[in-house]
């Protein structure tokens, strides 16, 4: 009993084994997606965040004490270099000061003119032979220390003058208002009474890597992407690569300039700087996720008359989650891109799209 009733399943599995088709397997086809391969470009990049700045600013401050008197912008202004943006009243002394100086001038002046009128005189008697050349010399020498005395009084009154004339703070070069901390009665001190920004764009001073030194150099292409202007990228370009790094952050220190034709950017916005080190056209590139990874390297799935073939493939430049093929691919072919860690060499292949 116990004999027959092992042989008898054993029977069976042999019997299923050895009946009709059971030497063959259906052959299984994989459904899969497909890009058909064209030349195209990949760009290597270095990024850091940064702080956009005006190619010109400058905060302006009041050369002499006073209290403001007059403020005459506003934040966000357009203004043209020499416009007058804030009046100062300077102190009784500068104004005393100016007083005097022009009284000096006045005096001078009157002296000068005696000292003339004397040595004309003099010269005239000179030459009748009523005065000695002697004399002449002196009378010479008197006009000569009074005219020098009296050009001596216009600097002073000039110094004065441009002293007084800087109770109104002018614009130093044409461009936008930023900040106005100048108040009407407010006192001048240490602090600025306002920011300016030039109209010629603005420049980004990033800080990188010590291992792009030998990737960056003046003229490469850049852009600034801008989380306040909905992630917009703003074309710049490099202006300037310092050639050591910085002792102190380990890094190194590049200058990017943006035109900025459309006045979409503002000193002061943050934004993140992309620098494109290398850029290569005429390539064959996939996403990094169509690879397949072997023991040698990378493979790729190719679909050649509804059969799926491996190929091993050599790969070049790496960015942005993009791969360029260097061998193993060309233009024309048909790589699976969904469905490629399914399939098997030459195995079956449906492709859904095109």
């Amino acid at each position: 009993m116990k004999k027959s009733a092992i042989m008898f399943p054993l029977l069976v599995l042999l019997a299923v084994a050895c009946g009709p088709g059971g030497d063959e397997d259906e052959e299984r086809t994989v459904r899969v997606r497909i890009q058909t391969m064209e030349l195209s470009t990949i760009s290597a990049e270095v990024y850091a965040n940064t702080r956009l700045e005006g190619t010109q600013e400058a905060l302006v401050f009041a050369s002499i004490p006073g209290t403001v008197e007059e403020v005459l912008i506003a934040e966000g202004d357009e203004i043209e270099a020499g416009a007058r943006l804030v009046r100062m009243d300077t102190d009784q002394q500068v104004n005393a000061g100016t007083s005097a100086a022009l009284a000096s001038v006045s005096a001078a002046r009157a002296n000068a003119e005696n000292a003339r009128a004397n040595f004309e005189r003099m010269q005239t008697l000179f030459e009748a032979g009523a005065l000695s050349a002697q004399e002449l010399d002196g009378v010479g020498v008197a006009l000569e220390a009074a005219e020098a005395q009296l050009n001596q009084a216009y600097a002073g009154y000039t110094q004065a003058r441009t002293t007084r004339d800087n109770a109104w703070i002018a614009a130093p070069f044409s461009g936008k208002i930023g900040r106005v901390w100048a108040r009407a009665g407010n006192m001048s001190g240490s602090t600025p009474l306002l920011s300016i920004s030039g109209n010629g764009g603005v420049i980004a001073r990033v800080l990188l890597p010590e291992s792009d030194i030998f990737r960056l150099e003046v003229g490469q292409a850049a852009y600034v992407t801008v989380s306040a202007i909905d992630q917009q990228s703003i074309p710049g370009i490099v202006m300037a690569v310092s050639p050591t790094v910085d002792p102190v952050s380990g890094q190194v220190s590049a200058e990017v300039h943006f035109d900025d034709p459309e006045n979409q950017l503002r000193p002061g916005l943050s934004g993140r700087v992309s620098i494109v080190t290398e850029s290569i056209s005429d390539a064959i590139v996939l996403p990094v996720s169509v690879l397949r990874r072997t023991r040698g390297g990378y493979q790729v799935a190719v679909v050649e008359n509804n059969r799926a073939v491996l190929r091993e493939i050599t790969t070049g430049l790496i960015s942005h989650g993009n791969v360029q093929i260097l061998t193993g691919v060309e233009p024309g072919d048909n790589v699976i891109i969904l469905g490629q860690n399914s399939v098997i060499q030459d195995g079956s292949v449906e492709v859904v799209n095109r």
